[in-house]
């Protein structure tokens, strides 16, 4: 049995436990890179400007990983096409590279290759081409007054989103769904709830920085603050009343969707609607997480409306068989793709 660390459901306070796979709860978000090969040995993290900002260098992109890019997106095409035949529709909201949202903070040696500039623009318009309804992120982002302000979209130490850029992702999320006839359809069959948002008054100090546990030597860094962002329901309503049975909305993902970078509240605040949310490890993948979620009785029993699957696009390089994952959690495309129309037929 395989042991994924996961799941988060802010539903009363409570945490959710997916039977199918041993999916368990984690506290926090960390960043867990692949098995990289001696070949491709070099240090994990590149120092931005002024030793002020840190990124992971496996977000700098290269030509060598295009067929695992277009394997990863003919699976999501596939594995979109069986959940409309379920009558589930399906967003995906693919999270854009820190390196591209924030290269303005990028070393001068070593700055943002066009590869690397132009793959998230291309992934949305092949998965756009072939059916599936995408949620471009990276546009948002980069449009975003956020970047540049002392609010940034990503935490300076970290990889992940900061509570800002949650919001603006769940923001984003929200008009694609409004703007879409099919994900609004979906989204307008889910039970409205009145969630109330609140952010911190005073910025506070965050204690995610995988990054900076990357680095050698243990060198010291002042403790990064940013707003946080927490939502909770105003009251008790009819819907919240019926339970988990009445959820119509499951959020999946990554450690981005983790209770910790506050994800979940902020599109629980923005689409005022409950929600199931499950975070998978990255190094994990998203094959594995959505494998277990469809065998657990989460899904079994209470089959969503409405999926949105979170993906870094970092990861759309590692298909199921990438060689360089965990061997736990290596399969073949073929197979995956076949577990996963047995369990949605």
């Amino acid at each position: 049995m395989l042991k994924i660390k996961t799941i988060n459901q802010q539903k009363r306070n409570t945490s959710k436990r997916l039977t199918g796979l041993g999916i368990t709860a984690i506290a926090a978000t960390s960043l867990t890179l692949p098995n990289l090969s001696a070949a491709q040995d070099a240090p994990s993290v590149v120092i931005g400007k002024n030793n002020d900002w840190l990124f992971t260098r496996y977000e700098f992109a290269d030509q060598s990983d295009a067929a695992d890019t277009q394997a990863t997106i003919s699976l999501l095409e596939k594995a979109n096409a069986l959940f409309q035949a379920k009558g589930i529709a399906v967003a995906i909201a693919v999270v854009p590279s820190k390196v591209r949202i924030h290269s303005d903070q990028l070393p001068a040696d070593k700055p943002l290759d066009s590869y690397t500039a132009n793959k998230y623009d291309n992934i949305a318009k092949k998965l756009a081409s072939g059916g599936v309804n995408f949620v471009n992120l990276n546009n948002a982002f980069l449009q975003s007054s956020h970047r540049t302000s002392d609010t940034p979209i990503y935490l300076r130490l970290d990889t992940h989103w900061s509570h800002t850029g949650a919001m603006v992702a769940a923001e984003t999320i929200k008009a694609s769904l409004q703007a879409n006839p099919e994900l609004k359809a979906a989204l307008d069959a889910t039970p409205e709830e009145k969630f109330e948002g609140n952010w911190s008054k005073q910025k506070v100090n965050q204690r995610a920085r995988d990054l900076v546990r990357l680095l050698p030597g243990n060198p010291s860094y002042p403790v990064e603050q940013a707003p946080t962002f927490k939502a909770a329901r105003v009251k008790e309503s009819q819907a919240g009343l019926l339970g988990d049975d009445n959820v119509g909305i499951t959020v999946i993902g990554s450690s981005y969707t983790n209770k910790n970078t506050a994800y979940p509240d902020a599109l629980r605040f923005v689409l005022q609607r409950e929600l199931l949310d499950i975070s998978i490890p990255v190094d994990q993948g998203p094959w594995v997480g959505m494998e277990a979620y469809l065998k657990d009785d989460a899904f079994k029993t209470r089959k969503p409306k409405l999926i949105i699957w979170e993906i870094p696009e970092r990861e759309f390089r590692s298909p199921p068989n990438y060689k360089f994952r965990d061997a736990r959690y290596q399969m073949d495309n073929n197979a995956w793709l076949a577990k996963i129309t047995a369990l949605l037929t």
